[in-house]
């Protein structure tokens, strides 16, 4: 939209210039200079705009250009209640369905920034369990669910992503280096699915599967998490074959929505 063309009375202006950014990289990838000429703001306010977009993961740079594009935090707010693009509504049939059979705590995430955010919970019933809630954040090295998505992205971008954060110790288990968190997501790469075994909270273990979007980029992850007594060895690798299967899927239902997934739940494909 046109700046003249709308009221600003009682509006922000800056408020109104980062909804022209997002506008904007909705079309295509842009540099800054490019978004500078496109919304009319000098470049240094248009750098200020980014750099703040980024650290909540509206928007990603691309691994190996200059150019912006729209991040995976976009993707968990959606367009509404049923849209193609509303993650928690196309995850929710699987989630549900995740959580009848397994009984444990089901957790939908996405990148945002530094950290994952998680969108959708679906507590355990059991009274020792993992207490995340929707909209808490947590750390994206040692978790399932972060170093999940973490391994679906080009190498050189998760390197740079693991170069620029913390990589606190959360436990005794978390992994802290950059070439020992490569090694791992090129495992995860070859199954399909990652596992934080007590590295996010002792006694804890959490399976997760990357979800990726149409463009074949992921936007998300869902994982399955519990007492490591509850969740063994035997059981992770049934987890993790079924969250891969979910993966799979949402290739089709990413394009035909949420019919595509209760199609593909009636069909039985899943465990």
């Amino acid at each position: 939209m046109n700046a003249a063309s709308r009221s600003t009375a009682g509006q922000v202006a800056v408020l109104h210039k980062a909804l022209d950014l997002l506008e904007c990289l909705a079309a295509a990838p842009l540099t800054a200079a490019d978004i500078s000429k496109r919304i009319g703001v000098a470049k240094p306010t248009v750098y200020r705009l980014l750099s703040t977009l980024q650290s909540r993961g509206f928007i990603d740079k691309e691994p190996d250009g200059s150019r912006y594009m729209i991040g995976s935090a976009v993707h968990a707010l959606g367009a509404g209640p049923g849209s193609p693009t509303d993650l928690i509504s196309l995850t929710r049939p699987f989630t549900a369905k995740l959580a009848a059979t397994y009984g444990e705590t089901i957790n939908v995430a996405v990148k945002s920034g530094d950290q994952i955010l998680y969108v959708d919970v679906l507590q355990s019933g059991h009274r020792l369990r993992t207490e995340i809630p929707a909209g808490g954040r947590d750390h994206i090295h040692s978790t399932a669910l972060g170093k999940a998505i973490l391994a679906e992205l080009p190498e050189g971008e998760a390197r740079a992503i693991l170069t620029t954060i913390d990589l606190v110790p959360v436990t005794p288990s978390t992994i802290t280096a950059v070439p020992a968190l490569l090694r791992q997501f090129a495992m995860i790469r070859q199954t399909g699915y990652a596992v934080d075994d007590e590295e996010n909270e002792v006694g804890s273990v959490c399976v997760a599967a990357a979800i990726r979007g149409p463009d074949g980029r992921p936007v998300g992850a869902i994982s399955i998490s519990g007492p490591r007594w509850r969740i063994d060895d035997q059981l992770v690798k049934a987890i993790g074959a079924e969250l891969v299967a979910i993966r799979d899927s949402f290739t089709d239902v990413f394009r035909f929505g949420g019919a595509r997934a209760d199609a593909t739940l009636a069909s039985g494909s899943l465990t």
